[in-house]
């Protein structure tokens, strides 16, 4: 009988010997990201509108579900072969329903999410949210998820932290001022529109206590089993993509990316080009342009020990969750 381990390992083989140009017909393919088409998703709607996926005979769609727990869903019942989720939504998925899950890539090594409070009243600690409500962008969601991280940390009981969805936007920092909330977690995106309203903010990063990797791509073990080379064709898409963005200016691939999607947002370009950067910047190259897309070891070792430290998850070992053989194949070229 083959272990999980092992059919991965000779799928992954597989992929790394294939050819990836060969003359073919298109083979269709679907990608999901789990919040419709927000720009912070340009790197796989460029994927298709730089024509990436083509050059790599992929008769590609790029899709925004309704929320993670839909994506998934919908990767297993077959409807998709990849998707984009925070690696906290995977681990908790593999450790809470047994969904054969596997990372093949991560383009955020950083958490997205930050906690933000006022610089008047700064909450510059995990220990000072004792007796704080704190805005989380949906009450069960990932940010909730580390918000208990990091109380369970810090030794702060979860009782003693009220909770306020207040979604993830910049207007939320309006709910500071009126007395609702006293900080709020939210992405880097917000983070910086903030900034740029001229609101004198304190924040940081929820690695600071819950270390783990930020977005990743996924897949199923079933698709790496069945279809390795797909898997190294979408990575080399994605690759290059990525690559475009991070060489060349950002604002015409926006541009090019709204003939053939619905991107929220893109009437104050400006600020979408400086969120983009400074994601880029900040969560892509977290840890190195050599790690560019690369799953960090590391990281999944720290987020496999905060998640069972915390007694939320028992995960076993962190190289069963992601694969670098695809990921390093196509960096190669």
């Amino acid at each position: 009988m083959r272990t999980r381990r092992a059919f991965l390992a000779g799928a992954a083989l597989a992929a790394s010997l294939a050819p990836l140009r060969l003359a073919r017909a298109a083979e269709p393919m679907t990608v999901l990201t789990g919040f419709g088409l927000l720009p912070n998703f340009i790197e796989i709607m460029n994927t298709y509108s730089g024509g990436y996926f083509a050059k790599e005979g992929l008769d590609a769609k790029v899709l925004g579900a309704n929320g993670t727990a839909r994506e998934m869903q919908q990767m297993i019942a077959g409807q998709a072969e990849f998707g984009r989720v925070a690696a906290l939504d995977q681990m908790n998925a593999i450790a809470k329903q047994k969904v054969p899950f596997v990372s093949i890539a991560t383009i955020c090594q950083g958490s997205t999410f930050h906690l933000v409070s006022l610089k008047e009243k700064p909450v510059r600690t995990a220990e000072e949210l004792r007796g704080k409500t704190v805005g989380v962008v949906s009450v069960g969601g990932s940010t909730e998820m580390l918000l208990d991280l990091m109380l369970k940390k810090v030794g702060v009981a979860k009782d003693d932290v009220k909770r306020e969805s207040v979604g993830d936007n910049p207007g939320a920092v309006e709910f500071i001022s009126r007395g609702r909330i006293d900080c709020f977690l939210t992405s880097l995106n917000s983070v910086i529109a903030i900034q740029r309203s001229g609101t004198a903010i304190e924040y940081w990063s929820t690695d600071r206590y819950a270390p783990m990797p930020g977005q990743v791509y996924i897949t199923t073990a079933e698709v790496i089993e069945k279809k390795p080379a797909l898997v190294g064709h979408f990575l080399r898409a994605l690759k290059a993509s990525v690559e475009e963005l991070l060489s060349q200016p950002v604002g015409p691939i926006f541009a090019r990316a709204a003939k053939d999607f619905d991107i929220p947002g893109l009437a104050n370009l400006d600020a979408v080009v400086a969120v983009q950067k400074a994601t880029a910047e900040q969560l892509w190259l977290a840890d190195g342009r050599n790690n560019l897309l690369r799953n960090e070891p590391e990281r999944w070792q720290a987020g496999v020990e905060t998640l069972r430290a915390a007694g939320m998850a028992e995960l076993g070992d962190p190289s069963a969750l992601y694969t670098n053989t695809f990921i390093d194949a196509a960096l190669k070229g």
